[in-house]
């Protein structure tokens, strides 16, 4: 009799947790035709469209694919399809940086020069703390180089485009006085990163972030001749006609990661569950901490994450875009629920489809 007494209870606690995971799985793949027309203008076999995956209570529960990855080959897009994911890349560096500090390697309020020793000085120190949160006053050298008559779609060797950074006679801002978004910031950690690893980006972030979270489909993009399986392909958009938008782009830190929609969900969980490093959920408290300016007040901007709030709930979010690809990872962590689209055309808003996912499916949990 005890021993049923004792069971009774978890029982019926297992059961009634079936129950409702069930009844919320019920529930969402009720709306699956109403997130389908969010995407039919791009769900045909002419068209570039985009992958996406729906999170809820730790499971994926809507994922497919809409449009074409290959518009020459006829190869549609699929839940792993590879996409370059763009500025969404940054937080992945950030997690480095706090792994490498966590190695004792690195500190947050290092002046970059004990890295860097030949970036100039312009009279107040600049640290990685800066450099994380777009506090540095660096000029971003994707606009530079556009100002030389350039595209940033062609090969731009990573020596180069440092000496122009370090040409640059005076910055936007003292360090620490101001937020501007700068890709110039996680440029140099690339270069950080690697200097204080003895390693490359792409072979730091494989053995301590992809690996152990079995990202087997991610990799920082640091060379242009290396082929990609599955890649869906970048396509602009003019006038209704789609044509190639082909780069050479591969330089990392600021952008540089190629992945999929399952991938990312791994990456997504470990914010609930960290896996990461050696401190636990520390970790992922400190990456979503937001910066601070020099006066003490908060910059809007963590470790290369966004603290949002959309109709009453917390949002995470960062975007991503760089040629014929746009992505978005929107988190809504007290909803335990997830958005995460990535596409292959120019023209393409992920940022605006997630919310209205969001809209659909959380709808009873808004304000």
């Amino acid at each position: 009799m005890n021993i049923i007494t004792l069971k009774l209870p978890v029982f019926l606690l297992l059961a009634l947790f079936l129950l409702t995971s069930c009844a919320e799985q019920d529930r969402i793949e009720s709306l699956n035709p109403e997130i389908d027309k969010l995407f039919e203008e791009w769900d045909n076999d002419s068209s570039p469209g985009c992958a996406l995956a729906i999170v809820k209570d730790g499971k994926i529960e809507y994922s497919r694919g809409y449009g074409m990855a290959d518009l020459e080959h006829d190869i549609p897009i699929t839940t792993s399809s590879v996409f370059y994911v763009g500025s969404v890349s940054k937080q992945f560096v950030t997690m480095c940086v706090l792994l490498l500090e966590e190695e004792g390697k690195l500190s947050l309020d290092d002046n970059i020069t004990k890295y860097l020793p030949e970036f100039p000085d312009y009279g107040t120190p600049i640290t990685i703390r800066n450099l994380i949160h777009h506090t540095s006053g660096i000029k971003d050298y994707l606009t530079l180089w556009e100002e030389t008559g350039r595209s940033y779609l062609d090969y731009m060797p990573e020596d180069e485009v440092y000496k122009m950074i370090c040409a640059q006679e005076e910055l936007n801002f003292t360090p620490g006085e101001e937020h501007r978004y700068s890709n110039s910031c996680y440029f140099l950690l690339w270069f950080i990163i690697e200097r204080a690893s003895g390693t490359t980006l792409k072979q730091y972030a494989s053995d301590n972030i992809f690996k152990p979270l079995g990202m087997n489909m991610s990799h920082f993009h640091d060379d242009y001749l290396h082929i990609i399986k599955d890649r869906a392909i970048g396509y602009s958009q003019d006038n209704g006609t789609f044509g190639n938008l082909v780069m050479r782009f591969d330089l990392v830190g600021s952008g540089g990661l190629y992945t999929t929609v399952e991938d990312l969900y791994k990456w997504d969980q470990n914010f609930y569950n960290n896996k990461l490093g050696k401190n636990g959920q520390a970790l992922i408290d400190k990456m979503l901490t937001n910066g601070r300016f020099n006066n003490g007040e908060e910059v809007n901007y963590a470790f290369a994450l966004v603290n949002d709030v959309y109709r009453g709930a917390k949002v995470v979010r960062h975007s991503g875009s760089l040629g014929g690809y746009r992505a978005q990872m929107m988190r809504f962590p007290e909803n335990q629920f997830s958005v995460i689209i990535l596409s292959n055309l120019s023209t393409f808003n992920p940022t605006e489809l997630a919310y209205k996912v969001a809209d659909i499916v959380l709808q009873s949990e808004f304000e």
